[in-house]
């Protein structure tokens, strides 16, 4: 306890960290794990965090007064479990955290290798000033409103700026800090398109992999890894564009909600309240949790759609890959709303589903699902016109090795141990056909020939880990 008091006072006097304005970061004594500071309190000075120290985040940890936390290249963040540690970057603060595919920032659990688990830990929260259609000050999801201005997105600046995430991990987040009220592994609330969003990796996260609520912040080289809920889950009038991503799921892993690759509300009341949430993908790859087209055995009852539109969202989805989910694309009208709803916005063109690969993804028998019978037969003539739906097919015959998993998933069930490998096959249906001529997709994307996340070049090499199960990370700076 003495030295722990005489560190204290040092930390308080010449900063940890450099940075004399923040006593919340002290170094604790050498143990098991060397150089670990621990970060507890509000961050509301410029603040640098670097390689040569392990940062422990004790509670919810609010970067606050328009002030920027550097994260440098290599650099371990841990989320305490006991404490449900979490990183928000609050509106008007910037996170630079700026990775390299030799030395990525990774966020991760606190507990050691072999004992990790979805849910460990919060996650990562950044708040913008963007335009969402809950207002321009709402309440992130997860975070307690009592805690005030700092928990709270949304304005009016579509080109806000909240920084830079190159080249991160985030590992076993989506603690439930309330009872069913859970942080996804990256959260973004009104986050601007002046914000850099590239190679982000999310893997085990205990609720959603990404969720965007609202905002305009554009994305690149996204992974979600055995995700519990949804992969990608938009709502409250996102509309930015993301490219070239993936997800994988395990099989026995799924929410007692439905899990789905993608997720997508206007809002949680399915009104017509503007904006209309018209985020834009393609190059997606959504790996579902059975091993063949047709099997079942093993896999988590609570999965459910490679793709479910809902609630009067206009998400739109081009030049994709889904396969072996148990049922393909819902546009879902069941919840009642005001004005128009999903399938209408779909029959409008304000929604398009074009040009994807829907392969093995049937066995409910429902590669096309709506509310309605009617609704499903006006959808069938348009769906299979405008892209591929091959029942019988699994999405091996697309991709070069997609269901290899980490001794993390085979613990659970899974005997395809070893690192996937998501390019395109040889040969593969997938490798061309890529259109980038509808006008959703002139602006803002980059025009390759194949479908799916992945080329021939698997751009997850050197950075991504598809089993940190098995790392230690007692070691400042030891990412790999």
């Amino acid at each position: 306890m003495r030295n722990k008091l005489l560190v204290f006072a040092l930390a308080l006097v010449i900063g940890v960290t450099g940075c004399s304005k923040n006593p919340s970061l002290v170094e604790e004594p050498e143990g098991p794990t060397t150089g670990v500071v621990e970060v507890s309190g509000d961050i509301t000075a410029n603040t640098n965090w670097t390689a040569d120290k392990i940062y422990l985040l004790k509670g919810n940890i609010f970067v606050t007064n328009n002030t920027t936390l550097t994260i440098a290249p290599g650099t371990i963040i841990k989320g305490d479990k006991a404490t449900k540690g979490a990183l928000i970057i609050s509106r008007g603060s910037k996170i630079n955290a700026a990775g390299t595919v030799d030395k990525p920032i990774v966020f991760t659990s606190s507990q050691a290798s072999g004992a990790r688990t979805p849910g460990d830990w919060g996650g990562l929260i950044i708040l913008g000033k963007a335009v969402s259609n809950n207002g321009t000050s709402a309440n992130v999801e997860g975070i307690p409103a009592s805690l005030g201005e700092k928990t709270l997105y949304g304005g009016t600046d579509n080109a806000d700026n909240s920084g830079v995430l190159t080249y991160v991990r985030i590992e076993f987040a989506g603690i439930p800090l309330l009872p069913d009220v859970e942080i996804n592994g990256l959260t973004l609330g009104g986050v601007g398109s002046g914000t850099v969003i590239d190679y982000v990796e999310v893997y085990r996260s205990g609720d959603d992999a990404f969720e965007f609520f609202g905002g305009s912040v554009n994305a690149k080289h996204l992974i979600a890894i055995g995700t519990v809920d949804d992969d990608f889950d938009t709502d409250n009038g996102y509309s930015g564009r993301v490219q070239f991503a993936l997800a994988q799921r395990a099989q026995v892993v799924a929410d007692v909600s439905g899990s789905n690759g993608f997720e997508s509300d206007n809002n949680s009341a399915g009104s017509a309240v503007a904006p209309l949430t018209s985020a834009v993908f393609s190059n997606m790859t959504i790996v579902g949790p059975q091993l063949t087209a047709t099997s079942t055995s093993g896999v988590n009852a609570n999965f459910q759609h490679g793709v479910q539109i809902r609630r009067n969202s206009s998400m739109s989805l081009f030049n994709s890959i889904i396969g072996n989910y148990p049922e393909g694309i819902f546009i879902d009208d069941a919840l009642p709303a005001t004005g128009n709803n999903s399938s209408a916005n779909f029959l409008s063109g304000a929604l398009a589903i074009k040009g994807n690969l829907i392969y093995g993804s049937n066995t409910k028998s429902n590669e096309i699902k709506a509310s309605s019978v009617a609704t499903k037969a006006l959808l069938e003539t348009t769906l299979r016109a405008e892209n591929s739906f091959v029942a019988g097919s699994s999405i091996t015959e697309l991709l070069t090795d997609p269901l290899k998993y980490g001794l993390d998933f085979k613990a659970a069930g899974n005997a395809n141990a070893g690192t996937p490998d998501f390019t395109i096959k040889s040969g593969s249906v997938a490798a061309t056909g890529a259109a980038f001529t509808n006008a959703k997709l002139t602006s803002g994307f980059e025009v390759v020939l194949y479908k799916g996340a992945f080329g021939t070049t698997n751009w997850a090499a050197g950075w991504a880990n598809f089993d940190p199960q098995v790392l230690p990370y007692t070691t400042p700076g030891a990412v790999k």
